[in-house]
């Protein structure tokens, strides 16, 4: 299985779709190499346009060489009427976006995808111990209508089961996470980073729907590096150190353990796959070699690089 924060947006919506129905966008040529020198059987792209139609994704699922294909309407597709991140502004999304369904979440699978659960329209409020931001007179921010109607949900997390031939299914926590820098001293995206990460423990323990005990994954874009960077590390600490999952920290050649590299902010690690405890993991990598031309497709691709490993039952 493999994931990656693939950056496939563009200025505005349907452009995605026409590059690759042309077939001469650079930038998904270089996936598509990717793609075919790892050949997962499970691939989870994040950041990736949606369209209410599902051309973009059936399109790149067909490019790819891929059977099975899922995706489910992202909260940038979903407007409101208030100001949510207090810059004055109203009409906001449930996640910031240039445009309607920019940067969703994409599944391919070479086997049958089903959908358990998602928690989209989970409201930030109803959770548990998510501390959501206050303004200088310790105040609802950036106003209690905003608090009231704000999704804790970004982009997606969704459930999903991969039926694997006769075996028992296998059960994917998906997601892609707030970046916890772009706000101000009320911390709104670090906040909003940190109670998403809690999420993942909650879904879990079962709280919001059926989720096994074993024979599962988590896999996508965190957003956060437990040892440098913005955010609260602490809350990706907490979940790498969780009992029920375990963090092999898949590697490259050239960047180690991290899995984006910004110009400015460095190499970072923020994507990630951490299958439950029982399973068996056999080789793992961060794609990033030192020479060929895989490397020129990872660089191409996107800021970030792709995650895979292979994963077996005892």
């Amino acid at each position: 299985m493999a994931t990656f924060h693939a950056e496939l947006t563009r200025k505005g919506p349907g452009i995605l779709l026409r590059d690759i129905e042309r077939d001469k966008d650079k930038q998904i040529a270089a996936l598509k190499q990717l793609v075919k020198a790892v050949d997962p059987n499970v691939l989870f792209l994040t950041k990736v346009d949606f369209d209410l139609e599902g051309r973009t994704a059936r399109a790149l699922g067909a490019a790819l060489g891929y059977e099975h294909t899922f995706t489910h309407t992202p909260n940038s597709m979903i407007p409101t009427a208030l100001d949510l991140d207090g810059d004055g502004r109203t009409g906001d999304r449930q996640t910031w976006a240039r445009y309607a369904g920019e940067g969703g979440m994409l599944l391919f699978s070479k086997h049958p995808i089903r959908l358990k659960f998602h928690l989209n329209n989970l409201l930030w409020k109803d959770v548990e111990g998510a501390k959501m931001p206050l303004d200088r007179d310790r105040n609802a921010f950036p106003s209690m209508q905003a608090r009231e109607l704000q999704k804790l949900v970004s982009q997606g997390l969704w459930v999903i089961e991969i039926q694997v031939e006769d075996t028992k299914p296998v059960t994917l926590a998906l997601f892609q996470n707030q970046t916890p820098v772009f706000d101000g001293p009320e911390d709104l995206n670090g906040l909003r980073n940190r109670a998403q990460l809690v999420l993942l423990s909650a879904v879990m323990d079962g709280t919001y729907g059926d989720f096994p005990e074993a024979r599962f994954v988590l896999m996508g874009n965190a957003n956060l590096d437990p040892d440098k960077g913005e955010g609260d590390r602490s809350a990706i600490a907490d979940l790498l150190a969780d009992k029920r999952v375990q963090d092999v920290k898949p590697e490259s050649e050239l960047g180690g353990i991290a899995t984006a590299f910004w110009e400015k902010a460095g190499a970072h690690r923020v994507s990630y796959i951490l299958p439950s405890a029982e399973w068996l993991v056999g080789k793992s990598k961060v794609v990033w070699p030192e020479t060929g031309p895989l490397r020129k497709a990872a660089e191409k691709a996107s800021r970030h690089r792709m995650i895979w490993m292979d994963v077996t039952q005892p």
